[in-house]
């Protein structure tokens, strides 16, 4: 969404939820900068983040997405950010927009895992998601729903808006799916 209101920027976010073992969950997405993130900003806002990860409890950062105008999926421009998150959290993960699938309607991002010390790709096959949740974002992005996704940059420029998008799905289907494998 945040790729998609954002579309000629390159955008950045993170991915919190919870990790047990080899599996993670992600529980929410923190749509960050979509100008280029100046290191003292991001460090504010991954405090911010922190911070409200510990008010819900039992969420952390886990991981981080990014999307660039022309397609790249390389890690390249977030490395150093995703080095410092697997300093903090050593399963972090680093997801990267796929635009040219978001037509085809599959899971459109390509994944990085840090293990060992390296960031090794994360097969399509170690990433669940429901063909409804799909379906539902499809039609979220169909009705523009995305333009009303207030990133932290937005907040910046006006502080009323908030960076949490805590009301953006809640009378959509989208807010309602279970989450895959929750207890």
């Amino acid at each position: 969404m945040h790729g998609c209101k954002h579309s000629s920027d390159a955008v950045l976010g993170l991915f919190v939820g919870s990790a047990n073992g080899k599996v993670m969950k992600v529980v929410d997405s923190i749509p960050l900068f979509h100008t280029h993130s100046l290191g003292p900003m991001l460090k504010i806002a991954c405090m911010l983040t922190e911070e409200h990860c510990k008010a819900v409890g039992g969420l952390e950062i886990i991981g981080l997405y990014h999307a660039t105008p022309l397609g790249n999926t390389e890690m390249t421009p977030v490395k150093a950010i995703a080095e410092k998150l697997a300093s903090n959290f050593s399963n972090a993960s680093v997801w990267t927009l796929d635009a040219g699938k978001l037509d085809d309607r599959h899971f459109a991002f390509k994944g990085l895992g840090h293990k060992d010390n390296d960031w090794k790709a994360i097969g399509n096959d170690a990433v669940s998601i429901s063909s409804e949740a799909l379906e539902q974002t499809v039609k979220l992005i169909s009705e523009m729903k995305h333009l009303e996704l207030v990133d932290f940059d937005d907040h910046l420029a006006d502080g009323s808006q908030s960076w949490l998008n805590e009301t953006l799905f809640e009378k959509e289907a989208l807010a309602k799916l279970p989450i895959i494998g929750a207890d």
